[in-house]
């Protein structure tokens, strides 16, 4: 048992590893086949929930949760590589689920947590990654990796708009993604709603999040400046709403729904604000 502070601070660490583990990992890992680097990456993420599952160590929990989050863009970043390569049209699809999955993932995982105990999340997490390990063994081609050196590769970065991209984009992950991990705990300790109550906000949410990633992406079909000018100014806003509204479970409950809009199109945002600063990087 551990207080709010220190489960926050959990929390808040692997986010901010993963955002800056996005930066580094992806280009240092283009060379390799991708099913065997997403394969391998899948493997080390069981052994770690699987580790966690038995320690009752704080640090050395934190240090099997940052494996993972130092690893997880690679996955991402070679997914949308194979389907950009394969299916160009299809990447949207991609960064859906992406969106969806992490959302309904943290309404199923949230439940657990609160219902059974944090080992039963841990190994709900093992499930998953053991699913997305066969599917990917069965379903996914092989592809090879980036020849291109990776001293190559980073010289595509070197552009001052990428480099405001990149901040752009590393700060409104992280506090979107910090935000989010919050909420489980915000509606359970703040607004008092039970654990049922909270799987089916975070469900909804889920769902909702869904409709917020194609709607986005039409948007930046429409016009792709605007759109990611607009959206931090939208999120501000919300965020004033989700707290202002923290006594008010009904009006909470709706300014949720839209906050799972904008979180559920923050992947599309951000790969329309990198990929298009930097047109002719492979990764």
């Amino acid at each position: 048992n551990i207080s709010i502070y220190y489960a926050s601070l959990y929390a808040s660490i692997f986010v901010g590893v993963l955002g800056f583990s996005s930066l580094i990992t992806p280009a240092l890992f283009s060379k390799f086949e991708k099913k065997k680097i997403i394969m391998a990456i899948l493997l080390v993420t069981i052994i770690c929930n699987l580790i966690e599952f038995f320690i009752t160590d704080y640090y050395i929990g934190l240090i099997f949760r940052i494996i993972p989050a130092i690893l997880y863009p690679i996955i991402v970043s070679s997914a949308l590589t194979i389907v950009g390569e394969i299916s160009p049209d299809d990447t949207n699809k991609v960064v859906l689920g992406l969106s969806a999955g992490s959302i309904l993932g943290l309404s199923v995982t949230s439940y657990l947590g609160l219902s059974y105990g944090y080992q039963i999340s841990m190994l709900w997490f093992c499930l998953v990654d053991i699913i997305a390990l066969v599917f990917t063994f069965f379903f996914i081609p092989e592809f090879e990796g980036n020849k291109e050196p990776v001293v190559m590769q980073i010289g595509h970065a070197k552009s001052k708009i990428f480099l405001i991209s990149i901040l752009y984009v590393l700060c409104m992950i992280v506090g979107i993604s910090i935000t989010y991990n919050y909420i489980p705990t915000y509606l359970d300790q703040v607004t008092h709603l039970d654990a049922h109550m909270l799987f089916f906000t975070l469900l909804l949410m889920g769902l909702i999040s869904m409709f917020g990633a194609t709607l986005f992406g039409y948007f930046i079909k429409k016009d792709g400046n605007k759109t990611v000018l607009f959206y931090p100014i939208g999120f501000v806003i919300i965020m004033f709403g989700v707290g202002s509204l923290v006594q008010l479970p009904f009006y909470e409950f709706c300014i949720l729904m839209v906050f799972a809009i904008f979180d559920g199109s923050a992947y599309t945002v951000s790969q329309y604000w990198v990929t298009s600063s930097v047109r002719g990087a492979p990764e």
